[in-house]
Formats: C-alpha cells, sequence, structure tokens
C-alpha cells in the first residue's frame, strides 16, 4: 500500500504542477486590451481625417466664396470710381455695397484662417496619434510573440506532465486512484499529502495519537480526520 501511495504521490505532484501550467497558460497576455487599445487609436486618426478632410472642403468653399464676394466688390468699385455714376443716390448705394461685400469679405477671410488654424492643429494631432500608433503597434506584436512563445513552451511541458501523469495513474489501483480523483475535486486539486510529523499539511490539523500510530505502522490507506485527504507518510522525511 505504501508504494502504492508513493507512486500516487508522484501524481499529486504532478497534478499540482499541471494546475500551476494551465494558470499560466490561461494567464498569458494575448494582446487583447492593448488591441482594444490600437483599434481605439484607429479610430480616433480616422476622425482627425475627416475633419482635416471636412475642413478642406469647406476652406475650398469658402475660397470659392471670397472670389465671388471680391469679383462683386471690384465690379461696384469700379462703377463707384469709374465716373461713369453721377447720381448721388447711385453712389451711396455703391458704395453702400461696397462696404457691405468688404465686411462679408473679412468674415469669410477670418473663416478660412480659422479653418486653417484647425487643420494644422488637426494634422498635428493626427501625426501624434499615427506616431503613438506605430509605438501601440509595435508593443502588441511583441507581446503576441511572447505570447506564442510561451505558449508553445507550456503546451509543450503540460504534453509532457499528461504522458507521465498517465504512466505513473496505470501503476496505481483503480480503486484508490478513484477515491483520490474524487478527494481532489472537492479539496482543491489537493487529494493526498504528504506527511512528514503529527500534522495534516492540507488543513494544519494535528493528528489523533492513534493516527500517527497507523501511518507509521502503515499496511491501510489513512485519511484525514479533518479535511478528508489521503495520507501519505514519508518515512525518509520522518524524524
Amino acid at each position: 500500500m505504501s508504494d502504492d501511495l508513493a507512486i500516487l504521490y508522484q501524481v499529486q505532484q504532478i497534478d499540482a504542477e499541471l494546475a500551476r501550467r494551465t494558470g499560466e497558460l490561461s494567464g498569458l497576455d494575448t494582446g487583447e486590451a492593448l488591441q482594444a487599445e490600437v483599434e481605439a487609436a484607429e479610430t480616433e486618426i480616422k476622425h482627425l481625417q475627416a475633419q482635416h478632410h471636412s475642413c478642406e472642403r469647406e476652406s475650398m468653399d469658402c475660397n470659392l466664396e471670397l472670389s465671388s464676394l471680391e469679383e462683386k466688390k471690384a465690379k461696384f468699385e469700379a462703377q463707384l470710381y469709374g465716373g461713369a455714376v453721377h447720381n448721388p443716390r447711385q453712389l451711396a448705394d455703391l458704395q453702400g455695397e461696397t462696404q457691405m461685400l468688404s465686411r462679408e469679405i473679412g468674415k469669410v477671410e477670418d473663416r478660412i484662417l480659422g479653418l486653417m488654424e484647425t487643420m494644422e492643429r488637426a494634422r498635428a494631432e493626427q501625426d501624434q496619434r499615427e506616431q503613438a500608433l506605430s509605438e501601440m503597434k509595435r508593443r502588441l506584436a511583441e507581446v503576441r510573440a511572447a505570447c506564442e512563445e510561451a505558449s508553445q513552451r507550456l503546451r509543450g511541458e503540460i504534453a509532457e506532465l499528461e504522458s507521465r501523469r498517465k504512466e505513473l495513474a496505470s501503476q496505481v489501483p483503480p480503486a484508490l486512484l478513484k477515491r483520490y480523483e474524487q478527494i481532489r475535486v472537492r479539496q482543491g486539486n489537493v487529494g493526498l499529502v504528504r506527511v512528514t510529523d503529527g500534522n495534516c499539511p492540507g488543513c494544519r490539523i494535528s493528528f489523533p495519537s492513534e493516527t500517527v500510530k497507523r501511518l507509521k505502522a502503515g499496511g491501510s490507506t489513512q485519511t484525514c480526520e479533518n479535511c478528508g485527504r489521503l495520507l501519505y507518510f514519508d518515512r525518509s522525511e520522518s524524524g
């Protein structure tokens, strides 16, 4: 029986290693969070590009409007100062039209300047965002490469451990193995503990003296009366 428990203890150690490596595998940084940042940055850059294009179109419209207004003003000024109009009322009307057009031209020019400033700011911000995006993509590629490398390593280690576990488990009596598996499911992946003194390593309680005697005597499978785990008394570690 002690030999069976010794082998089962090796199975338990492998199960612990399998749990650790499986946890590492599931906890690997796949770059998902960084990918979300990249997508958000790309969306923002597209927004800035759309804003820039919108300003460009409006600027073109404003320049066309400016040309039309300047052309109209030039015609009125030609009439006003050309000497062909002498009627004071007509001259006053022409002067009023010229002044109104000057004000409109000033407004359009201010709008064009504002659009130019907006485009410059948008372009500068877009450049900064594109540089940041390039850096994020570089980091994302590194994270994914590291994840892939670690994933392959861990999967290889898990496959080796599973193969070793299968080999060892085949040497344990089926009834004992089944009992171990049932306890392991209930007790956080630990179905058997190695005992070297009078305490249970699983729940930290002290064993009754009779339990200690039976453990030292061997010959039958013992369990902790508190946590229910199988007990393996390791004589090589006992005093």
